[in-house]
């Protein structure tokens, strides 16, 4: 009987690492590669004009809150920064923070921004536009408590969908 209990408590040691070892392979998470990324960070527009895609990325920053720090039309390059006060009852950053105001408050954030730049380049009879938004959370020291970057296709393509829509009212000159 106690070889019978030994002999089971013997298997069960063995086989309990390796079920932990398949359940910590399983819960790893791979981070995203570059080219995944750009995927959704990019953008093709089927004209060659260059200043009628930066006015209309520009309008369209503008039109989401963005204050355009530099603009240089000759590299395509575009860079904005949209700020929050997580104090103002109304504004509601959720959407773009994943976080409510209590949860905010709470970690001691005062401050919320997203920074953005933007690249649009000639692309033979077309205009690439690349985007990238980085989102931050600043405490009443102005010091960074997080940082990263925005990795949501879905806000790239509400982005993107208003980039055309600037783009289309461009060419009509409404």
């Amino acid at each position: 009987m106690l070889k019978r209990l030994v002999l089971i408590l013997f298997i069960f040691c063995l086989a309990l690492p390796v079920s932990a070892k398949k359940r910590q392979s399983e819960d790893i998470i791979t981070p995203m590669s570059q080219l995944e990324k750009r995927q959704f960070q990019t953008r093709s527009y089927e004209t060659a004009d260059k200043p009628l895609v930066m006015k209309a990325m520009l309008n369209v920053l503008q039109d989401e809150g963005f204050i355009v720090y530099n603009a240089n039309p000759l590299l395509g390059f575009i860079y904005g920064v949209k700020d929050f006060d997580t104090s103002d009852p109304n504004i509601d950053i959720s959407k773009e923070f994943g976080l409510s105001k209590a949860r905010l408050s709470y970690n001691g954030v005062k401050v919320a921004t997203i920074e953005t730049t933007a690249n649009v380049t000639e692309y033979g009879k077309s205009m690439r536009v690349r985007v990238n938004f980085k989102r931050k959370l600043l405490n009443v020291y102005g010091n960074a408590q997080f940082i990263d970057d925005v990795n949501d296709e879905k806000y790239y393509q509400d982005f993107f969908s208003k980039v055309d829509k600037a783009i289309f009212l461009q060419k009509q000159k409404i």
